[in-house]
């Protein structure tokens, strides 16, 4: 989550994350979902350091997606 929500959350940022709970988003988070279950099957075969590094990368941006999102009512919340 330390990627999209920093030390100090943004309001407006916390809201457009929440927004993407609503139902009408689910196809996207699915999206995520499948790409982050994808990159982490890459992971397991792949061999060359720089891809396992873009893949590490690429994974850990959608999981922190992913967790940003779920925690968003929370952490607006707090910031209210």
């Amino acid at each position: 989550m330390k990627i999209f929500v920093g030390q100090k959350p943004d309001r407006q940022q916390m809201q457009a994350l929440m927004r993407c709970k609503l139902p009408e988003s689910e196809q996207l988070l699915a999206l995520f979902r499948a790409r982050l279950e994808e990159t982490k099957s890459a992971l397991v075969v792949a061999d060359d350091y720089h891809r396992i590094c873009k893949l590490q990368g690429r994974a850990e941006v959608l999981a922190d997606f992913l967790e940003a999102v779920e925690k968003s009512p929370e952490v607006f919340d707090r910031i209210k």
